[in-house]
This record gives C-alpha cells, sequence and structure tokens, in this order.
C-alpha cells in the first residue's frame, strides 16, 4: 500500500487526452489510476462552498475542549445533566 497522499485534480477532455485545469508538480510519465466524476461549473462552486463550510464547522469543534474540564470522561452524566439531577 502506498503512503502517498490522494489529490483530487479538475480536468479537461480534448481529442481524447485528459488535461489538467492548472499546471501539477509531477515526474514525467508517471502512471495514476483515474476515477471519472462529472463536474460542472456551477457544481464545482457549490462543492468549493461546501468544503469551505465543512471545513468551519470542523474548525469550531477543534476548540470544544478550550474549557480546560478534565472530568468530562469521568463523570459523564454530570457533566452532561449537572449535579441536581438524580439518576
Amino acid at each position: 500500500m502506498s503512503t502517498r497522499a490522494v489529490k483530487t485534480v479538475e480536468v479537461v477532455y480534448e481529442n481524447g487526452v485528459f488535461r489538467p485545469t492548472s499546471k501539477l508538480a509531477l515526474p514525467n510519465r508517471s502512471r495514476f489510476r483515474l476515477t471519472l466524476v462529472p463536474v460542472s461549473s456551477s457544481s464545482a462552486k457549490a462543492e468549493r462552498q461546501l468544503v469551505t463550510r465543512q471545513r468551519k464547522a470542523l474548525l469550531s469543534l477543534a476548540g470544544i475542549a478550550r474549557s480546560g474540564r478534565r472530568d468530562i470522561s469521568e463523570n459523564p452524566h454530570e457533566a452532561l445533566y449537572g449535579t441536581g439531577r438524580a439518576r
């Protein structure tokens, strides 16, 4: 299994050749496996917007532990419902 990262590249198919829409820093004659997913210009924009929204949501979740509380896993019932609630 390869440890190389998977990369998504947008291409245009012209005259029997897939041509990347941006320059790629790849070795000449290197081999890849392509998965073809049609992309319209409007869906590409929608996909970028979705990725941006997901990134913001994940970054907001990453800050959840900023309170410094360490007893949540030790006392999950108390952390969720408070001390005054009976079990």
